[in-house]
C-alpha cells in the first residue's frame, strides 16, 4: 500500500511546510480538571482525602497524634528560626537601594509581623496550600502594607481561572468575626503557597497524605492495646462451683461475676467447696508496641525526619544521624526557597511597582541559616581555609563570625591583639645529650 494514501496525503503532494520560527500555539493541557471552580485531584483514590473533605482528617491527625505533630514541628521550626533578609540587586542604583530599604522596613521593621506571615505560609505543609492577602494603606506618597492577612485553606471553596487554566483567584466561605460570608479574592491581591503542586493542582498535597495510612493503623493499634489493658489488667473473674450446684447457684454465681468491681471493701463469700480466682492471659500474646514503633518511624520518614527515631530503637549511631540531618536540611532549604520565591513573585514586586515604577530588578526575600551553625565545624573549616591561604582574617570576616555565633558586636575600644613571637633557642634536657628546643610565648 502507498504510504501517502495510508496517512491521508494526496498521491503527489507533501505536507505544507511551516514558515520558519517558533510555533506559538499551545496544543496540550495540564490535565487538572476544574469544574466550575471545584478542583479534582485525579490521582487521589481515597474519597476521605479528596478535596475539602481531607481537611477535617488532617486536623485530627495534627491535633491528636504526637508523632505527626513532632514531625510537622521539625519541618517548621528551623524555617521559622532562620535568618530572613531582604537582598538587593548587585551594584544597585540609588533607586534600587531605596526600594530594597523600603521593602526591608515594610516586612521586618514596621507593623507587619513576618513571623506570623511565615507561620501562615507554612500551613501549606499541613493542608497542601495556604495564602495571605496583601492589604494596603496610603501613607503620604507611599503605598504601604497594612497587613498580610491570612486566608486559611480550610475556607477555600473554589479556584477561579482565566484563559482556561491560569490562576485568577479563590473563593472563600468562612467567618469574619460574627458574620459568615462568601468572599472572592483576586490573584492580584494574593500570595499563594502550594506544596507539591502537580499540573494546575493549586491545592497541592499535604505532607500528611502519605502519613495517613500509618496514622490510621496506629490509631487502631492504640485502641486494641487500650482494650486489652482494660480487659486483662486485673484478670478475668472465675468461679469453680461445687459438685452439687443447682440452677439457682449458677444464676447467683453469674450475678456475682457481673457485679465484681475493684474496691477497698470488695469481697465475696462462697459456699463450701466453691473456689474463686482471677484468670490472667496465658500463652503468647501479640504485643502491638513493635507495630506502633514501625508506624511512628514511617510517619517521620514521610517528612524526611528519620533522625527523630534515633534513640528510640536499638539501632542507629551518630554518623547515621548526621547524614539524615543533612538530608533533612536540604528539604528544609527547598521549602524555605519555595516560600521566598512565592513572595518574590507576588507581594514584593507589587509593592515595589506601586512605589517605584519602572524598576527591572527587584529586591528579594532570602532565608539564611536554616539550621544553626556548629561552632566546631566552623572553626575547623576556617582553619583549613587559612592553611590553604584561601581566606584571611579581616574586620568583615570578624563581623560575620560574631553575627553567626551570636557573639556581641565589636566594642569601640577593643584590647590589642596578642601576636605570637619566637624567642631565642634554649638548651633543654640534661646529661651529655642536650638538644636545642624552640619555644613560643604569647
Amino acid at each position: 500500500m502507498n504510504w501517502r494514501k495510508w496517512f491521508g496525503f494526496a498521491e503527489n503532494t507533501l505536507p505544507e511546510a511551516k514558515a520558519p520560527g517558533p510555533d506559538l500555539v499551545e496544543y496540550g493541557a495540564t490535565g487538572t480538571p476544574v469544574f466550575s471552580g471545584y478542583l479534582r485531584d485525579l490521582g487521589e483514590y481515597n474519597p476521605t482525602l479528596d478535596g475539602l473533605s481531607a481537611f477535617s482528617t488532617y486536623e485530627q491527625m495534627r491535633r491528636s497524634d504526637g508523632q505527626v505533630a513532632a514531625t510537622l514541628a521539625a519541618m517548621k521550626l528551623p524555617i521559622r528560626s532562620a535568618e530572613w533578609i531582604i537582598a538587593g540587586p548587585q551594584n544597585p542604583a540609588p533607586i534600587e537601594q531605596e526600594a530594597t530599604d523600603f521593602i526591608r522596613q515594610q516586612l521586618f521593621e514596621e507593623e507587619i509581623d513576618w513571623g506570623d506571615a511565615l507561620e501562615n505560609a507554612l500551613l501549606m505543609l499541613d493542608f497542601g496550600c495556604s495564602a495571605h492577602e496583601d492589604c494596603y494603606v496610603i501613607d503620604g506618597n507611599r503605598v504601604k502594607l497594612k497587613k498580610l492577612a491570612p486566608r486559611l485553606p480550610i475556607t477555600f471553596t473554589r479556584w477561579l481561572l482565566k484563559d482556561g487554566e491560569d490562576f485568577a483567584g479563590i473563593e472563600q466561605q468562612g467567618y469574619a468575626g460574627e458574620r459568615y460570608l462568601t468572599a472572592t479574592v483576586p490573584a492580584e491581591k494574593l500570595a499563594l503557597f502550594t506544596h507539591q503542586r502537580e499540573g494546575n493542582n493549586w491545592a497541592g498535597r499535604s505532607v500528611m497524605r502519605p502519613m495517613y495510612q500509618h496514622w490510621y493503623i496506629k490509631k487502631k493499634l492504640y485502641l486494641i492495646e487500650a482494650i486489652a489493658v482494660e480487659r486483662n489488667g486485673l484478670g478475668i473473674p472465675k468461679i469453680t462451683m461445687g459438685a452439687d450446684a443447682k440452677r439457682e447457684d449458677i444464676s447467683t454465681a453469674r450475678e456475682w461475676l457481673d457485679s465484681i468491681a475493684t474496691h477497698e471493701k470488695a469481697g465475696i463469700l462462697l459456699p463450701s467447696g466453691w473456689e474463686f480466682g482471677l484468670e490472667g492471659v496465658t500463652g503468647k500474646v501479640r504485643d502491638p508496641k513493635d507495630a506502633i514503633a514501625h508506624h511512628n518511624m514511617m510517619i517521620s520518614m514521610a517528612g524526611l525526619a528519620m533522625f527523630m527515631q534515633l534513640g528510640q530503637s536499638e539501632s542507629g549511631n551518630r554518623a547515621l544521624g548526621q547524614t539524615q540531618s543533612d538530608f533533612f536540611a536540604l528539604a528544609l532549604d527547598a521549602t524555605a526557597r519555595h516560600i521566598a520565591r512565592a513572595m518574590n513573585w507576588s507581594t514584593i514586586p507589587r509593592l515595589v511597582d506601586f512605589n517605584f515604577g519602572g524598576l527591572k530588578r527587584y529586591p528579594e526575600l532570602v532565608a539564611q541559616n536554616i539550621l544553626s551553625i556548629k561552632f566546631e565545624s566552623l572553626v575547623a573549616a576556617l582553619k583549613d581555609l587559612a592553611v590553604a591561604n584561601m581566606v584571611q582574617a579581616d574586620d568583615d570576616l570578624e563581623k560575620w563570625l560574631r553575627q553567626k555565633l551570636g557573639a556581641p558586636q565589636k566594642g569601640n575600644n577593643p584590647r590589642a591583639r596578642i601576636v605570637p613571637r619566637t624567642v631565642p633557642a634554649t638548651l633543654a634536657g640534661s646529661g651529655s645529650r642536650g638538644r636545642i628546643r624552640r619555644c613560643r610565648t604569647w
